[in-house]
């Protein structure tokens, strides 16, 4: 018998994509989302039901979970400069707000859930990281998805209920509302003729379809071993400079404009490499990468003022 889902943040840059992903396949599907992201939030439908509302509001919480539901925990505030100007903001949100959910999810039964960690937790090294890399977050986002990841092992003790964890490391596509480095680089391509003014070029990130995310998170929802916990890492196992992500963006727009790297423009610190392994979730969930980074680049582009092109 289907257990109903409860998608938090599912009006999201990914949340939007795990509902219709499941709303494709015949799930009936609890949206609870405060626009914050500056989506609009889905129209409700005859399985979609949607909530508007805060995470950190427990009445509102308690109304919109289903009986007995798998859950799908993607609200959080999780734009790095945004959460390190605002440390109190990002753990009322991401820390009480996760605790409200599980709280109830205990009263309603709930039966699984999938937490969107990320691959901030782990620290830093020269290598890709697998999910028994250590652990070390430098920065307030990666603390509260620490914390996450521990409140919600010591609620699946309590309450006998499977916990899939997902790191999720650098999620690209169209709709992204949020200033992150791609959209950044498209805003300056817009600003210039000659020089693309960027910060530290070196750092490698580890990019992939937010489609591919999506599909990642319903996989872990799916996962049909009984262990009471597992994480699993969803990443592409290969890694990007910035310089070489901007020329690749460039390339698709038809630009070609001089990098520099200025000072001003370099965060106090910035990890050399975050790179994931994916191995473990392949393997074990036969879940891969199945769209390219040109495509996610493409339709980034395509939906971006056309002054970005050539």
């Amino acid at each position: 018998m289907r257990r109903p889902y409860l998608v938090t943040g599912g009006a999201g840059f990914i949340g939007r994509n795990v509902v219709q992903t499941l709303l494709e396949r015949g799930e009936t599907v609890t949206i609870i989302d405060n626009g914050s992201a500056g989506l609009p939030l889905p129209a409700a439908s005859g399985r979609l039901t949607v909530i508007h509302g805060d995470i950190r509001d427990p009445a509102t919480v308690e109304q919109a979970m289903p009986q007995q539901a798998d859950i799908v925990h993607l609200a959080a505030l999780h734009h790095i400069p945004t959460c390190t100007a605002d440390p109190s903001r990002t753990l009322a949100i991401n820390v009480l707000g996760t605790q409200i959910l599980l709280d109830a999810a205990t009263k309603a039964d709930a039966r699984r859930l999938v937490l969107a960690s990320s691959g901030a937790v782990y620290g830093w090294q020269d290598i890709a990281l697998s999910e028994e890399a250590p652990l070390g977050p430098t920065d307030i986002y990666g603390v509260s998805k620490r914390t996450n990841e521990e409140q919600a092992r010591i609620w699946s003790q309590q309450s006998g209920a499977n916990l899939r964890i997902a790191r999720i490391f650098n999620a690209i596509g169209s709709g992204d509302p949020h200033g992150h480095l791609i959209p950044d680089i498209l805003t300056r391509l817009e600003q210039s003729d000659d020089v693309l003014p960027l910060g530290a070029l070196s750092p490698r990130r580890d990019y992939l379809h937010v489609e591919d995310v999506a599909a990642g998170l319903v996989a872990l929802a799916d996962d049909p071993a009984s262990d009471l916990a597992e994480t699993y890492n969803l990443c592409s196992g290969t890694a990007l400079s910035v310089e070489d992500l901007a020329r690749r963006l460039m390339t698709l727009a038809g630009r070609n404009l001089r990098i520099e790297s200025r000072s001003t423009l370099q965060r106090p610190f910035d990890r050399p490499l975050l790179l994931g392994d994916p191995s473990k979730t392949s393997e074990r969930l036969g879940w891969r990468v199945r769209r390219p980074l040109e495509e996610a680049l493409r339709a980034i582009i395509a939906s971006h003022p056309a002054r970005v092109l050539s």
